[in-house]
């Protein structure tokens, strides 16, 4: 299945061969790594999601690819095309839910990085994960499990390494551009030895040919982020966590406020009581 997805409304890309465009945070990854934490409120999420359509998930990729353009357009690289970006989807089935282990797939999915308007961007951001959650949920589910066991530890390290060497030589392309994994988590307050957990921040792990990670877990109402980098490829990481949410205040809902006739007469003011107050 094919469908527009460029930006010029003309281009036309097959989501089923999504190829990754280099970048400067897709090469050989130094020793030296940057962190930035920051916080979103669910609810703004919610009400973006509300407002325009899709899901939370849709959002937060949708306002990642926002702050990953406008990274790009200060380094010089934005490009006609989107970027391809791994999204960790949870294959847990019913039976499992309480068992040890992670139970994961990595879906491809695009990265709207050549849109500019925000509202369309995650429009073209729901159609395209839901096309690309469609063709996973046509996977069996322990597809992945399966071939895990199938293969040696020794000889899947040995093809990952080699993989990763050809994703960042001149002539190779990464098979993603960056990773973007969003983990629901409680709503309720957790503790441990009695004192209250506030936030729960996320570091994970940048790779040879993907130097960005950008995960994000929701806790009590926030949505978390943590946000790696390599440090020699992107030493200005921590602008993204501004731009993420800048980028959340664009899809904020238009508050519509009642227009009043001009001929309609003026509603009588009722008699003020000592448990109300007027505010101008």
């Amino acid at each position: 299945m094919q469908r527009a997805l460029g930006g010029g409304g003309d281009e036309i890309l097959d989501r089923h061969k999504l190829v990754a465009p280099k970048t400067s945070f897709n090469g050989r990854v130094s020793p030296h790594r940057r962190v930035v934490l920051g916080q979103l409120s669910l609810d703004d999420v919610k009400a973006a999601k509300n407002e325009h359509g899709g899901t939370v998930n849709d959002v937060i990729v949708s306002i990642c690819g926002g702050a990953v353009r406008r990274w790009m357009i200060e380094h010089g690289e934005l490009l006609d095309e989107p970027l391809v970006a791994q999204i960790p989807v949870s294959v847990r089935t019913d039976d499992q839910v309480g068992t040890y282990g992670n139970r994961i797939q990595l879906m491809s999915a695009p990265l709207f990085t050549n849109v500019a308007d925000p509202i369309d961007r995650l429009h073209r951001t729901h159609d395209a994960m839901g096309d690309m959650k469609a063709r996973h949920r046509a996977l069996p589910a322990g597809i992945l499990q399966d071939a895990n066991e199938f293969i040696p530890p020794a000889v899947f390290a040995r093809a990952a390494r080699v993989t990763f060497a050809l994703s960042t030589s001149r002539a190779g392309r990464p098979a993603w551009n960056l990773v973007i994994s969003n983990v629901p988590g409680p709503q309720f307050p957790l503790y441990l030895a009695g004192a209250e957990l506030q936030a729960n921040y996320p570091v994970s792990v940048v790779t040879d040919g993907m130097g960005l990670n950008i995960t994000v877990m929701s806790y009590r109402g926030h949505l978390d982020f943590g946000i790696v980098a390599d440090r020699e490829q992107m030493p200005d990481v921590a602008r993204l966590m501004d731009w993420l949410g800048e980028e959340l205040a664009a899809l904020k809902p238009k508050r519509r406020a009642k227009r009043k006739s001009a001929d309609s007469p003026p509603a009588e003011s009722a008699p003020a009581s000592s448990s109300s107050r007027s505010t101008s």
